[in-house]
């Protein structure tokens, strides 16, 4: 008994320590990316956004840009979690509490393997669970309710071991109230108890296996109610009906979880060939390695894992089966839970009774090496550089800064978290993709009418790379003319717009003023009028205005212009901005033969810039003709292109260099346009 009080008395200080620096570090990395607009999806702030809503008392939608519980996913996880919010509202919090959850998870592995193998393995596969690659990019990607499931099923399977049937069922109930898809994890476990049910000789049938049966049923019965019966309560509310999750992502088996069954059960071969692919089974691998497979030493374990890992494999949506995504988070608990069943098997066998302590190195190595091979970590270093709060940051916490704390706001993705404690908030990217997607054109006129503010980055990576959309620019243009939008400030790619009384954007103009046309300096096809950059501040930064005119002889092909400061007393140093506002509402090739155009851009003077005299550039970027790339890129690069497209996704996509995608024209120079003292 000393022996194991002592040995216990090391590993829970050091396990504490592990839990206390991870939650530290993942919400330090949280926090430092929210303050520098590194969120880049919507799920920060969609969430933010219901709980903010619900502290309110709204449930349900009752129109679009105010998302409720109950609507899509159901999140009643909200209500426990409540209290803490309205002490602290906002993503902060959120950002804070997923970290701490999923740390805490740590918690239960380590004490289901003190109690099965013994505390150094414990302390081991805590270990081994604060560094698994999935539980890391559920972290880093936004913030999602669904992360609280991995440590609640833990401790869940952790009581059902301990036979502590009270807080067995208040943590079954607890991850049921998560969303409605931890019941797969949830009649996962009720599998495992019923495998594992005992009872004494005498013991009644319900005795014996009612924790088995408890999850199953509630399970199924919680799965029907958020499918089936909440759907239909509160479709009278909601504005219009979008395509079910169920058929979105498992319309290759069928449009209802009774479709979906019955193509599992009669066309076994079907599903296979849907299920054995390459990238799933990646997936399968990614989860389990980390583990040293151990979960397939236990086949109780290993169908619970795999009845968890169901969602995935059966989806045709490839967030769903990849680590990368926050899905993975039903499945960890399982993987966790059946590895300590497998090691305790592996225990059991010759030669590895008295291996214990070569266990523990063995689950450990094999768990930095899988987390440096393919999680996350490597990349950190790197992506911090990316997090950094920069001069441009600045300006857009100045722009969202400008907008009343409760009027209604359309948005680009980067910028929503911070403007999603309101009650109203609409995506940006509803309006752009509505091209290509007709179920969001009916977002359009809700955003246009109920929004009051508009805050654009017109080079926010998902929107415009990501979400590219042909076509997505006359959305754009449409949407500013017939809303009267007026331009409130703009400095690079960034622009503020208010609800004014007539349409001014002030990024494009088309009057043409008496002046004289002079040809661009590399492309004769265009000319150019009444250049200028002049000095001044937009919300108290430092910018050149910079202003020209231009006229096209002919069509012109998509030319992404950029603005280079060049110094005249260092030679080879120079400045540049890859994108200006204008590009993406008005683009070179809609531009019609003799029309002129009037461009007007703020470009942001860095901070640093040294002293000098500094002459401005206007580059042109266009497609490179006569490209060999490899099939699939070429297909991405003809189908969906623009300029901006090639500087930024492609090189990211395929590793190709923008040099052999892009050709490089000098369209103008303004001499000494910046002076610096």
């Amino acid at each position: 008994m000393r022996r194991a009080v002592k040995t216990n008395g090391g590993t829970v200080p050091a396990l504490l320590l592990l839990i206390a620096g991870y939650a530290v570090f993942f919400s330090v990395v949280a926090l430092v990316r929210y303050r520098s607009f590194s969120f880049h999806d919507m799920d920060l702030a969609v969430i933010n956004q219901n709980f903010h809503n619900l502290s309110q008392g709204i449930l349900v939608s009752p129109e679009y840009g105010t998302p409720g519980i109950l609507s899509g996913h159901k999140w009643f996880i909200f209500f426990p979690l409540l209290p803490l919010y309205l002490l602290f509202p906002g993503p902060p919090l959120l950002l804070v509490l997923q970290s701490v959850a999923l740390a805490a998870g740590a918690g239960a592995v380590f004490l289901l393997a003190r109690k099965m193998l013994s505390p150094g393995l414990g302390l081991a596969m805590a270990f081994a669970y604060l560094i698994y690659p999935a539980l890391h990019f559920v972290n880093l990607f936004e913030f999602h309710p669904i992360a609280f499931a991995t440590p609640l099923l833990l401790f869940a399977f952790y009581f059902l071991q301990q036979r502590r049937w009270g807080r067995y069922l208040l943590f079954v109930f607890l991850s049921l109230s998560v969303r409605q898809d931890v019941a797969i994890p949830v009649f996962a476990l009720g599998v495992y108890a019923l495998i594992a049910a005992r009872g004494g000789p005498d013991a009644s049938f319900w005795k014996r296996w009612r924790w088995g049966i408890v999850p199953v049923v509630s399970s199924l019965a919680w799965f029907y109610v958020c499918v089936s019966l909440i759907p239909r309560l509160v479709a009278p509310l909601e504005p219009e009906k979008t395509p079910e999750m169920v058929e979105m992502f498992f319309g290759w088996l069928g449009s209802t979880p009774g479709e979906i069954l019955r193509t599992v059960l009669t066309r076994p071969g079907y599903v296979v060939r849907g299920v054995f692919i390459r990238p799933k089974i990646t997936y399968a691998w990614q989860l389990l390695s980390p583990v040293a497979l151990l979960p397939l030493l236990n086949p109780a374990g290993a169908l619970m894992v795999l009845i968890s890992m169901a969602e995935g494999l059966l989806s045709e949506r490839f967030t769903h089966f990849s680590i990368r995504y926050q899905y993975s988070s039903i499945i960890t608990p399982m993987v966790f839970a059946a590895a300590v069943l497998g090691l305790k098997n592996l225990l059991r066998w010759l030669p590895f009774r008295k291996t214990a302590g070569w266990a523990a190195a063995a689950v450990t190595a094999v768990a930095v090496i899988t987390a440096w091979s393919f999680g996350p970590i490597p990349e950190l270093p790197r992506q911090f550089e990316d997090w950094r709060f920069t001069r441009e940051d600045a300006v857009r916490q100045a722009m969202v800064n400008e907008i009343p704390p409760e009027a209604p706001v359309t948005a680009t993705f980067a910028f929503t978290p911070k403007l999603s404690n309101r009650p109203r908030m609409f995506f940006f990217y509803h309006l752009y993709a509505s091209a290509r997607r007709p179920d969001w054109e009916a977002h359009v006129p809700v955003m246009q009418e109920g929004a009051e503010y508009l805050l654009v980055d017109f080079d926010d990576r998902l929107t415009f790379y990501d979400f590219y959309t042909p076509g997505g620019d006359r959305s754009i243009y449409s949407f500013l003319r017939e809303g009267e939008w007026e331009l409130a400030a703009t400095v690079n790619s960034l622009a503020l717009f208010r609800r004014g009384g007539e349409f001014v954007p002030g990024l494009i103009a088309f009057e043409e003023p008496a002046r004289r046309w002079r040809t661009a300096e590399t492309l004769p096809d265009l000319e150019i009028a009444a250049a200028s950059a002049v000095p001044g501040e937009e919300l108290d930064f430092e910018v050149l205005r910079f202003s020209a005119n231009f006229r096209p002889r002919r069509s012109l092909p998509d030319i992404l212009m950029l603005v280079r400061l060049v110094s005249r007393d260092a030679p080879g140093r120079a400045v540049q901005q890859f994108l200006m506002a204008p590009y993406r509402i008005y683009p070179s090739h809609r531009w019609r033969a003799g029309e002129a155009v009037s461009l007007t851009a703020n470009i942001l003077v860095p901070e640093d810039l040294p002293p000098g005299s500094w002459d401005l550039q206007l580059i042109g970027l266009t497609r490179r003709e006569g490209l060999r790339l490899p099939p699939e890129a070429a297909a991405a690069f003809y189908r969906h292109f623009d300029t901006a497209m090639a500087l930024n996704y492609l090189p990211r996509a395929w590793g190709i260099p923008p040099g052999q995608l892009l050709e490089q024209h000098q369209i103008l120079t303004i001499p000494r346009a910046l002076k610096r003292p």
